[in-house]
């Protein structure tokens, strides 16, 4: 995917404003590798399409404990359609006012101006409360693709799981039932370890 027109001419640059001719994406890092998969996620989770060619847009979930993967999809746009008209519009619009008081969108000039493409950067510490992910015992990230690169538009970001319980209380009865059914859809997992993930409201 190309940023810019190769035959715009390039102008040198200090060092301040360097981070203006970076790309905004890389390669989907390690960090947003499927567990599963031992690689990239190549197909979607809900409807098996391919996910690695060029203009395929998709999100990346993957939940810890502590260091271990205890959940991870990557959920193509329209299957996220999908999935958002079987939520409440409450819900979605409650997420979505929560969420933009921290400005995820403008975050990415100064991340980029501070870490580049370095997604270890990126993830270090909660979008919410700003406590080191290191510390967490359960903890989220979320990443926006398009085909084989991760696009750095605000995200990728991490949530610790105090973080996204706070979330998973501005969702109505039907919005999580309709998670829970997911969740354990998709996932079967066993009961000591729905709590942290069940109702995480990633594709709203």
């Amino acid at each position: 995917m190309a940023e810019r027109d190769d035959n715009e001419p390039f102008e040198e640059s200090d060092e301040s404003s360097e981070a203006e001719f970076w790309p905004n994406y890389a390669p989907v890092p390690v960090q947003f590798h499927s567990f599963l998969e031992e690689g990239p996620f190549a197909k979607c989770t809900l409807c098996d399409e391919t996910l690695l060619e060029d203009g395929t847009q998709y999100l990346i979930h993957k939940a810890f404990h502590r260091e271990e993967v205890i959940f991870e999809y990557a959920m193509c746009l329209p299957c996220r359609a999908k999935m958002q008209g079987e939520l409440s519009v409450e819900s979605i619009e409650a997420i979505n006012a929560y969420m933009e008081q921290y400005e995820i969108e403008d975050r990415t000039g100064p991340m980029m101006e501070a870490h580049g493409t370095d997604v270890s950067k990126w993830l270090s510490h909660c979008l919410v409360t700003g406590a080191p992910i290191a510390e967490a015992e359960e903890y989220h990230y979320y990443a926006f693709c398009d085909g084989p690169d991760l696009v750095f538009n605000g995200l990728p970001i991490a949530l610790a799981g105090n973080a996204d319980e706070e979330l998973n209380e501005l969702l109505s009865q039907k919005t999580r039932d309709r998670l829970d059914g997911f969740v354990d859809e998709q996932f079967g997992l066993p009961p000591e370890l729905r709590k942290p993930i069940k109702g995480s409201p990633v594709f709203i």
